[in-house]
């Protein structure tokens, strides 16, 4: 069964077909009203096949070839993938040492990642060492580094994609060894934190280390700029064969003149008498004073209280006038709208503490920062795909932002080609059975069965409840309560075995093994705040404020990173594929001035929320080994 495959592609594989007919002296000709008039046959694919099969030998594969990668460029996998399927017929054939195979390679891989596979594409990739690619020639060496790449970054192998463009810059031209070192700092600087301890072991070669220890040396004074420009002098001096001693990554050559530009008078905009306000104060007075203690260089800072809230953008206007350099606030959502639809750009940088829902593009020096759910969902989403689920059901509470919640997932979930089955609403515990039977279609199950009790002649007739089959996981968002109920409530309905995945409300950022066990196997969202221990400055926060729940820790962590934002921000601006580490997440800036959170997934074992780690980076890193570099 051949699919439709673009009639402008068709024609420029029919054009190439031609040529190579012509070259050959046994391939009858093509006909003339299928050639001179430009018509096509509807059967378009198994035409090409047909016509291709005249050929003898290498031909029909370089056609077949040509129009899938045709076909990707032009943004059709569809129809690349259907040649590739003919393509492979011969693949078992083909010389591995020939171009035409190695191609063949490229080609399988593209269509595995473009198709949300990029495991499968890995294997492909890795199906011949790096001296075999290196032999060939060097454009094929460096499509396959370049495709790897993009694919191990799907994969969060970012020591390995690391590994890669080292490579890559042995083959670059010197003009363009700049953009792959600035690449390669931009790679680097996604690396969560905890797993750099991990990096260690796959660090063998020279310049690898030297990277390395530049990520961890910068990591290591996050707060002090001037600093970190020290460190990297001494770095220089200590790697001076390195390929980025002579010339640094362009985001790190930035520090000095973000040092010498950052703001030295904030203002700190919160509702102080409402509880979420007093929540990211502490957090920003925490990392602010724990600075001061390392005796780093500080700004002042104005807070204005902004729990009237018909007077926040007053109370903004007022903070400018005192010589705020820079604003962070306000938390209020309408009065983040507000300051979003003023047409002029903003009188100094602002660094909003809540996102806006609307597609209004913001004024220039709007910047937003806070707990986007959208960032949960993409991680979540994200995972669930390389996980190869496809059907999904929702089970969220009812109520207008629970129900948006539900949407946005619904929303990005059909965009990764997934599709959502079946959601329900709960409203309480005691809706949780009834609501779980209609989600599993069990209801279903036992009216089937009621029907058949009903016709036999029978007293009783054995019966077995069943649940549907076709769901591939289950979106929830629960409390840490309301998760204790639920799961037990799946086991009963006999659906223990469908994945769960949580929005990070499912923890309640203590520890507490007995209640939790409950929650086992769940994976969720979670802030590096409440999972890799905060260090220092947690041990100090939670010594200066009251034990919290999950929810106001993360709005602590909040605070935290607003103040660390504040001499960043011309960093990630200036360099948006810059990443910072903070405690909400991996931070990166957004074209449209919204800044976005990459957060770590955990899992529930034994009662205790543990990150996941990656997939281990052995096939990843093994080609390149063979290559003895």
């Amino acid at each position: 069964m051949f699919t439709a495959i673009p009639v402008p592609l068709l024609r420029t594989a029919l054009a190439l077909l031609l040529v190579l007919l012509a070259a050959c002296a046994s391939s009858p000709p093509l006909e003339p009203d299928q050639t001179e008039t430009g018509e096509l046959p509807d059967n378009a694919a198994e035409y090409l096949d047909r016509a291709a099969r005249q050929m003898d030998g290498q031909p029909r594969e370089q056609i077949l070839l040509a129009a899938g990668e045709s076909a990707l460029e032009e943004g059709n996998p569809e129809a690349a993938t259907e040649l590739l399927t003919m393509l492979r017929e011969s693949m078992d054939d083909m010389d591995p040492e020939s171009t035409l195979y190695l191609r063949s390679l490229l080609l399988e891989g593209d269509v595995l990642s473009q198709a949300g596979e990029p495991a499968a594409a890995l294997r492909t990739l890795n199906t011949l060492p790096a001296p075999r690619w290196q032999a060939a020639s060097e454009t094929l060496y460096r499509q396959w580094l370049e495709q790897r790449i993009r694919t191990l970054l799907e994969l969060d192998q970012h020591l390995a994609a690391v590994r890669d463009h080292i490579a890559l810059g042995t083959v670059l031209p010197e003009e363009q060894r700049q953009a792959s070192r600035n690449r390669i700092w931009e790679i680097l600087t996604a690396i969560p934190a905890a797993r750099l301890e991990n990096t260690t072991p796959g660090a063998d070669s020279y310049e690898l280390r030297g990277w390395l220890e530049l990520l961890t040396m910068t990591r290591s004074r996050p707060d002090n700029i001037e600093d970190q420009i020290s460190i990297i002098e001494q770095w220089r001096n200590r790697w001076n064969q390195h390929s980025a001693a002579d010339v640094l990554p362009d985001a790190l050559a930035y520090l000095v003149e973000l040092w010498e530009s950052r703001p030295t008078r904030l203002a700190l905009l919160l509702p102080l008498q409402q509880r979420v306000g007093e929540a990211v104060l502490q957090g920003f007075m925490s990392a602010y004073y724990h600075a001061l203690e390392q005796e780093l260089d500080v700004p002042g800072v104005r807070i204005y209280d902004t729990s009237e809230r018909s007077r926040v953008l007053t109370q903004y206007r007022q903070a400018v006038e005192d010589g705020a350099q820079l604003v962070i606030g306000p938390l209020d959502k309408e009065a983040v709208r507000a300051l979003q639809r003023r047409s002029t750009s903003l009188p100094v940088p602002t660094l909003a503490l809540n996102y806006t829902d609307n597609d209004l593009i913001s004024p220039e020096n709007l910047y937003q920062f806070g707990l986007a759910p959208e960032d949960d969902i993409r991680q979540l989403t994200r995972t669930a795909r390389l996980n190869h689920h496809q059907l999904a059901a929702a089970l969220t509470p009812a109520g207008g932002e629970y129900e948006r919640i539900r949407e946005l997932f619904e929303q990005r979930w059909q965009e990764l080609g997934g599709e959502v089955i079946n959601s329900s609403l709960y409203t309480g515990s005691d809706s949780y059975s009834t609501v779980l039977e209609q989600l599993l279609n069990v209801d279903s199950s036992q009216e089937r069965a009621d029907r058949v009790t009903a016709l036999l002649p029978r007293e009783e007739v054995s019966f077995i409840p069943r649940r549907r089959q076709d769901i591939d996981y289950l979106f929830l968002l629960a409390s840490p309560e309301q998760g204790r109920q639920i799961a037990p409530t799946l086991d009963f309905f006999y659906a223990g075995d469908v994945p769960v995945h949580a929005m990070p409300s499912i923890h309640d950022g203590g520890a507490d093994p007995g209640r939790n066990r409950d929650l086992d196997g769940i994976l969720f969202t979670e802030l590096p705040w409440l999972l890799e221990g905060g260090g220092a400055l947690k041990q100090q926060l939670d010594a200066t404020w009251p034990s919290a729940s999950g929810a106001v820790q993360r709005l602590r962590a909040l605070g935290i990173d607003s103040y660390r934002l504040h001499t960043r921000l011309g960093q990630l601006l200036n360099y948006p594929d810059t990443r910072m580490q903070g405690v909400t997440g991996t931070l990166a800036l957004r074209g449209d001035g919204a800044i976005e959170r990459i957060v770590p997934i955990a899992r529930f074992s034994n009662g205790i929320a543990t990150r996941l780690a990656p997939v281990s980076p052995d096939e990843a890193l093994s080609p390149l080994r063979n290559a003895g570099r």
